[in-house]
């Protein structure tokens, strides 16, 4: 049997039932009254039938842990589905946080070159304005990945109540009401949604793919970006220089790459750069703009779409599973299936 205190005490609790009906057969047949016998064997064979619950739940849950370990384990040590799904929610949380970080960087980083203008006196142009789009498309992100974040964090506290509660308080409150004749469909139900919550609703979120290596590659792409020192701001007490904004101009646009602008001035501004480095300010930006929203993408199919879908499979897997085990499964209904 699994080592979960809630599958010791249903365990109590089946073997309390036993020794109950076992005495209500014997005071039964003591006195002479049938009706309390045939009580007691009918308590007894749900009785059994709520051993077999508990043993077959303790074999699922070993085959269900052996199963998650396989498709987090690289990331996760030992542990049942809700402790896999809750590790890997928790990698993917950080993941997600140092992704938000990046992006918020680079706006700030935007925002700096999109407010700056060249004033000619006669005529003044603004070089970046036209990054606008842009940072309204990282903006939107940021605001989806907040989002996120709350719901994952969300995901993590609902895994923490199934852990604690599943076993420990549903399962055998379930058995205790299902011993009983009067509360037998509230037991069944009970024992219904344990099942369901600790089995299939991390098991099925399990399945869909992990979308924590999307979000370290877009997360790296935004490093590199937010630390290329040819996309720094310009330090205040060089905007006096004539070339300044010229030159950042040139190297941010890709014109020293091949020196195609004024070839000593780009030399001096690209001096401790590496040799085959090269600058796309533009270009950077919409990479990084369609890997952040691949990786939006992806975590809302993990945080959203598959736990709505893990949710829908469990409420009918609990509506079945309680019609049967809330009716009266006893020996002549068995044989009749």
């Amino acid at each position: 049997m699994a080592d979960f205190v809630g599958m010791h005490i249903a365990g109590i609790v089946v073997t309390a039932s036993i020794l109950l009906a076992g005495i209500l057969i014997g005071a039964g047949r003591a006195f002479g009254y049938k009706k309390i016998e045939n009580f007691g064997i009918e308590e007894l064979i749900q009785s059994i039938i709520n051993g077999a619950i508990i043993g077959a739940f303790a074999v699922i849950i070993g085959f269900v842990s052996s199963v998650s370990e396989s498709l987090v384990q690289n990331k996760c040590g030992v542990g049942d589905a809700v402790q896999q799904l809750s590790c890997s929610i928790l990698s993917l949380e950080s993941s997600v946080f140092s992704l938000f970080q990046g992006v918020v960087k680079t706006l700030n980083l935007i925002g700096y070159y999109q407010g700056l203008s060249l004033d000619f006196g006669s005529f003044s142009i603004a070089p970046f304005s036209n990054l606008s789009s842009l940072s309204s498309v990282l903006s939107f992100n940021t605001l989806l990945l907040q989002l996120l974040i709350i719901l994952l964090n969300l995901n993590v506290q609902i895994l923490s109540f199934i852990s604690s509660s599943a076993l420990l308080l549903l399962l055998p409150v379930g058995l205790v009401l299902r011993t009983f004749f009067a509360t037998r469909k509230v037991g069944g139900f009970l024992i219904a949604l344990s099942i369901g919550l600790y089995l299939f609703y991390p098991v099925f979120i399990l399945i869909f793919p992990d979308p924590t290596p999307t979000v370290t590659i877009a997360t790296n792409s935004l490093v590199a970006f937010n630390n290329n020192n040819y996309y720094a701001t310009i330090p205040v007490v060089d905007l006096n220089n004539n070339y300044a904004i010229a030159g950042k101009l040139d190297v941010m646009g890709g014109r020293c790459n091949g020196n195609i602008s004024n070839a000593s001035l780009c030399q001096n501004l690209t001096l401790s750069l590496p040799a085959n480095s090269t600058a796309d300010f533009s270009g950077d930006l919409t990479l990084l703009s369609q890997q952040t929203g691949h990786s939006v993408s992806s975590v809302i199919l993990y945080a959203v779409i598959a736990p709505l879908f893990s949710l829908l499979v469990t409420i009918v897997f609990v509506r079945e599973l309680t019609s049967l085990l809330g009716g009266e499964l006893s020996l002549s209904a068995i044989s009749n299936i």
